[in-house]
């Protein structure tokens, strides 16, 4: 078992790594050896765990699941070490985070900030995107992410709503004709985020709600981008409240029915299902609620 155990070691670093060279250099041994102890573990378990080619290898449907189990067995094994080992211990290590672009103006930077003066030995490596990137195959440890979730394996939690704004420039603004409802900017042009539908959810006054079907001619990835080409007057922009509350108040901005109000977009956390309860993606987690 000894000898196994070291091979499911082994197996996980190279998929953690991406191949056998890397894995082999991060464990000081060489490709052969680390061949060879993945080839003896696919024999005891008598299936194959990974599709090789001489640039590229891939996680066989058995190795997907071998490689939950392994991982959950490495993190008890690393987590009883440091309950033994002493519980003062400074917490050490390296979380990749991956967030939405508009949230670098949010109070959610603040607590991130706080994680990082609570432990300074974790290394945070902070990626601002609009795009959903799949975190497992990207090694991110958590995500938030704006929006409806799509089905998934992996583990999330609310981190409750983004209240959003609409707003248009004082010029695009002056080009239509004042509206009462909201029905009336359905034919003004909006801008896109190609990550949601052109359809938008309202709260009238009288607190009942509208899905209204806009027009746009312009379609980015990028809220912050958006921004900055709604203040151009190209059209209508659901901001988060946050980003508008400035830019209306300096006038570079006008917000549009403000009895009408934007439905807000949840806000998730997202992160794969193996994580261990001790771990710094957990401590994190802690930190952002």
């Amino acid at each position: 078992m000894i000898n196994e155990l070291k091979a499911m070691a082994i197996f996980a670093e190279v998929i953690d790594k991406g191949s056998f060279r890397a894995a082999a250099k991060e464990l000081s041994l060489s490709p052969s050896v680390v061949s060879y102890h993945i080839s003896q573990l696919e024999k005891r378990v008598g299936a194959a765990l990974i599709y090789r080619s001489t640039r590229h290898l891939s996680m066989t449907s058995e190795g997907q699941l071998f490689y939950q189990s392994v991982t959950q067995m490495m993190q008890a094994a690393k987590q009883g070490i440091q309950q033994i080992g002493g519980k003062n211990t400074e917490p050490v290590g390296q979380l990749n985070i991956s967030l939405p672009s508009f949230l670098s103006q949010s109070s959610m930077i603040a607590k991130v900030a706080n994680f990082a003066k609570k432990y300074p030995k974790v290394i945070l490596n902070l990626t601002f995107t609009d795009n959903r990137e799949n975190i497992i195959e990207k090694g991110i440890d958590l995500a938030l992410r704006a929006g409806p979730l799509e089905d998934s394996n992996l583990k999330s939690k609310s981190l409750g709503n983004i209240k959003r704004t609409l707003v248009c420039s004082p010029e695009f603004y002056k080009l239509h004709k004042k509206p009462i409802v909201i029905e009336d900017v359905t034919s003004w042009y909006w801008i896109k985020l190609k990550q949601l539908s052109n359809i938008c959810t309202f709260c009238a006054p009288d607190k009942s709600t509208l899905d209204i079907t806009f027009n746009h001619q312009v379609t980015v990835n990028s809220v912050d981008a958006m921004s900055q080409i709604c203040q151009q007057g190209v059209g209508l922009a659901t901001l988060a409240e946050y980003q508008a509350k400035d830019l209306i108040a300096n006038g570079k901005l006008i917000h549009v029915l403000p009895q009408w109000q934007v439905e807000p977009i949840p806000l998730y956390s997202v992160w794969a299902p193996n994580v261990a309860q001790s771990s710094l993606t957990k401590r994190l987690l802690a930190c952002l609620d």
